[in-house]
């Protein structure tokens, strides 16, 4: 729209005015916007003009500003607006009474239709700044508020001093035979509400009904000086209860009658308000799935919930003030349990401070019940005992579900066999047996061939599969004394225990070739496979077992080198593994140095909201001759070496430098996880003092830094490890456990570490459907870190269905390629901006 063009004059004039001018065009767009306007906008002439008001300020649509312009220019109509009586009109600033500091104007706006040159219907708008006036008046105001509370202190004053001059708060009035009122004190002006001019010489009858007959004559029974309840009126025509005394005196040769009246409606309400209090703690303790109980100071029970009579099979017996004896003679249940509680109440009332245990109940269902007890004993100022109180919550699901995870701590939660934990604990226990008893302990490292290819054909429910069925066959080959473990992917160990010769092991290990060997049947597909095996002997190759790991390990490698499907035993000559693994190391100290290693970044999305709140860093290298390689090949080689030390520090350094860095770009605030490896546990207070000094380096917030604990962390040195955490927990850093339920982890963690967050592992999801024992895994997860004040997070996360799987069991966070693989910092940067929130409750 081209803008009419206005004269000069006309437009220095309305930036000369001291008042805000706006004109609009009969469809409510802009055509003049003085300099008062812009300057108390912040938006200039050019940016305002051609634009409608709630365009220029959005907050404005459907305000009663904008509604007065279409009816000024629609109907004709003129309205004027004030701060007081809309609050939303124009967001403007008036400079402040401190220099420097704006303050929101309070406004007067006068909106009027006015005609143009051909005719048409505009609008004129007028803003006037009052922000000063209301400023004066709301001094105005506050002064006569405190004029008021000065007159009303005076006057409260007045009373106080009238109250002690008359000595009495109660109210003192005086009257004769015909019931008409004498005097009346300050406190019956008070209790009533008559001035006494109002009051003297009007029957009793009007301040207290109560002591006249229905003949209007002064009750006799009224006359016995003794304090009664009665009823008085306020002048206000409310009744409220007294304590009234009227005692009868001959003054002059006259019959008197005075009457002391005390107000008690503070003291009925006080009453009332006991008794519903007594009503809600009542129905409180009764609504509570615990058992609770009060005692008196000799063991007399007081108050029980209806959960414990229940327990206690006391249900519509009286108990009130009867001691737990007593009780057992009449209780309809177990009376052992009633008695057993004399037993740990005196151990409280002797240690004189409370006391916990666990007691196991019958419900009145006839189940165990398990209940974390507290008892505490409560005394009088003089030490004498005074009562005790019990309250007993019902932990079964707590126990079980730690039982539950007990049993994930030393078992693989696929295949139930034991964990690397348990499998180290019992290839110890073998030894040490084998040295007492002279006899040859054999242990096996199997490794299934081509495992990945069948999971990429077949998918990794069918590879699932397969690992359970080899799992079964492994049993069978070996006697109940050994011991068939999983490690991790496609791994298994074997420890053969009470050998004479390496004969024995041999035997075992063709029979493992054979059974594998053998086709599976798995969901309609026949799968084949092999596995490469490496033995070692104890003595006869070490005598302690992580030498007899490295070399069961070094066989296995060999087994794999030479065909697959194959044993073999480990020689001394097995160098050629370690020569390769050299090489790698070699080329990682050189690429230490360069630009071949780089850092990528995976979303963690929050479950609840689908913002990214974080990002897991993976080290990633580009060998300038094998192109990328897995990080699963050089890393275990850095932690074998002195490697781990300045490739652990370079990660750390990169991912705070780049957590900085993102904040700098206006990047929302995002957690960085870093993973910790055993071997940087090795030197404790280097770590610590390495972290504190990344943080200090690069200015990342400490809080944004969550460190993830690798397997194997805790199975050494556990008390040195627990003081790293907690110096790494008191410098504001997250602690989260990694694979949390494969096996890496151990109860330890979450009874002794300081933990922040649970990583449950992606094997519980992959395969929904399959395994609904999972989802009672991830639940009894899921219920012990939240009981713990811990988050949990589930990597992994590949499909909608198993998203979908997370929300309905609460999980906390995820990540995974449903969301989106490790990227590169400027694409993680990108991703945040273009997908947080991701629509995380989309279908």
């Amino acid at each position: 729209m081209k803008e009419p063009v206005q004269p000069r004059l006309l437009h220095a004039l309305s930036d000369a005015a001291e008042i805000g001018l706006v004109l609009t065009d009969g469809h409510g767009r802009v055509m003049l916007w003085n300099d008062w306007m812009a300057k108390a906008s912040r938006i200039t002439e050019s940016d305002a003009k051609g634009r409608r008001l709630d365009e220029i300020f959005p907050q404005l649509d459907g305000k009663r500003v904008v509604a007065a312009i279409d009816d000024a220019v629609g109907k004709g109509l003129s309205a004027v607006l004030t701060s007081s009586l809309n609050r939303t009109l124009f967001p403007l600033w008036h400079d402040g009474r401190i220099p420097g500091k704006p303050e929101p104007m309070h406004q007067i706006v006068v909106v009027k239709p006015v005609n143009d040159d051909g005719g048409q219907q505009v609008c004129l708008v007028q803003v006037f700044d009052v922000t000063s006036m209301a400023h004066r008046e709301a001094l105005l105001r506050q002064q006569a508020r405190t004029t008021e509370a000065l007159a009303e202190n005076y006057r409260l004053s007045e009373l106080h001093n009238r109250a002690i001059v008359d000595n009495t708060a109660d109210a003192i009035i005086t009257f004769g035979a015909d019931g008409a009122i004498g005097t009346y004190n300050p406190a019956a002006e008070r209790i009533f509400g008559y001035d006494p001019y109002e009051i003297v010489g009007k029957p009793i009858s009007v301040l207290i009904p109560e002591l006249v007959t229905d003949h209007d004559g002064i009750d006799p029974t009224a006359l016995s000086g003794e304090h009664r309840e009665r009823s008085g009126l306020r002048k206000i025509g409310a009744t409220f209860p007294l304590e009234l005394s009227v005692s009868e005196m001959e003054l002059g040769g006259q019959q008197l009658y005075v009457a002391i009246a005390h107000d008690i409606t503070e003291r009925k309400q006080a009453e009332e308000d006991l008794r519903t209090q007594k009503e809600w703690l009542s129905t409180l303790i009764n609504a509570m799935p615990d058992l609770v109980c009060f005692k008196d100071g000799k063991g007399r029970w007081l108050v029980a919930n209806q959960f414990y009579l229940d327990v206690a099979g006391l249900t519509g017996i009286d108990y009130q003030g009867r001691s737990a004896i007593e009780l057992a003679r009449v209780c309809k249940g177990d009376s052992d349990f009633l008695l057993g509680t004399l037993t740990s109440d005196e151990r409280a009332w002797k240690e004189r401070a409370p006391i916990g245990y666990e007691k196991e109940i019958k419900s009145p269902g006839g189940t165990p019940k398990i209940f974390d007890v507290v008892k505490i004993p409560l005394f009088h100022g003089d030490g004498s005992r005074r009562g005790m109180v019990l309250v007993g919550r019902d932990v079964t699901e707590r126990k079980l579900a730690a039982a539950r995870i007990e049993h994930l701590a030393h078992h693989d939660s696929l295949t139930s066999l034991p964990n690397r934990v348990l499998f180290q604990e019992r290839l110890r226990s073998a030894l040490g047996q084998a040295k007492r008893n002279d006899f040859r302990v054999a242990l096996m490292f199997l490794d299934l061939d081509k495992f990945k290819d069948i999971n990429d054909t077949l998918g990794h429910h069918v590879g699932d599969m397969l690992l359970k069925a080899v799992a079964k066959r492994l049993q069978r080959c070996v006697r109940e004394t050994d011991t068939v473990a999983r490690l991790g992917g496609d791994e298994f160990a074997v420890v053969l225990t009470n050998l004479v010769d390496p004969e024995g092991a041999s035997n075992v290990a063709e029979s493992i070739i054979s059974a594998i060997s053998d086709p599976f049947g798995l969901d309609e597909h026949e799968v084949l496979t092999s596995t490469s095996i490496g033995i070692t002997l104890y003595p006869d190759d070490a005598t302690d077992s992580d030498t007899l790991l490295k070399n069961a390990d070094l066989a296995m490698f060999r087994s794999k080198a030479e065909g697959r499907n194959n044993y073999h035993f480990y020689i001394s000559e097995m160098d050629a593994e370690v020569q390769a693994r050299k090489v790698v190391e070699r080329d990682l100290r050189l690429a230490l140095g360069t630009e071949q290693l780089e850092l990528h970044y995976q979303p963690l999305v929050e479950v609840a909201t689908g913002q990214v709140v974080g990002c897991e860093a993976l080290i990633r290298w580009k060998h300038p001759t094998r192109g990328w390689v897995s990080p699963a090949e050089f890393i275990p080689i850095a932690e074998r070496t002195d490697l781990i030390a300045p490739l652990g520090r370079w990660i750390l350094h990169q991912a705070c430098l780049q957590g900085r860095d993102w904040a700098r770009e206006g990047l929302p605030p995002m957690k960085i996880a870093v993973n910790l490896s055993p071997a940087q546990f090795k030197h404790h207070q280097g770590l610590v003092a390495m972290v504190a000094d990344i943080l200090a380096q690069t200015g990342l917030p400490a809080d944004q830094l969550q460190l993830e604990i690798t397997e194997g962390i805790a199975m050494h040195n556990i008390d040195a490890t627990l003081e790293v955490l907690r110096q790494l927990r008191e410098m504001g850093a997250l602690i989260s456990i990694d694979d949390f339920g494969t096996g890496y982890s151990s109860l330890n963690y979450l009874k002794r570490f300081p933990v922040d967050k649970l990583k449950i592992d992606r094997s519980f999801v992959v395969d929904i459907g399959l395994h609904p024992d999972n989802a009672a895994v991830v639940q009894a997860i899921v219920n012990l870190g939240h009981s713990l004040g811990t988050r949990v997070n589930v990597e992994g996360v590949e499909t909608r269905e198993q998203l979908d799987f997370l929300i309905a069991h609460k999980v906390d966070e995820a990540q995974g390629f449903l969301f989106s693989k490790a990227l590169p910092a400027d694409q993680f940067a990108e991703f945040v901006h273009k997908h947080s929130p991701w629509p995380i409750h989309q279908g």
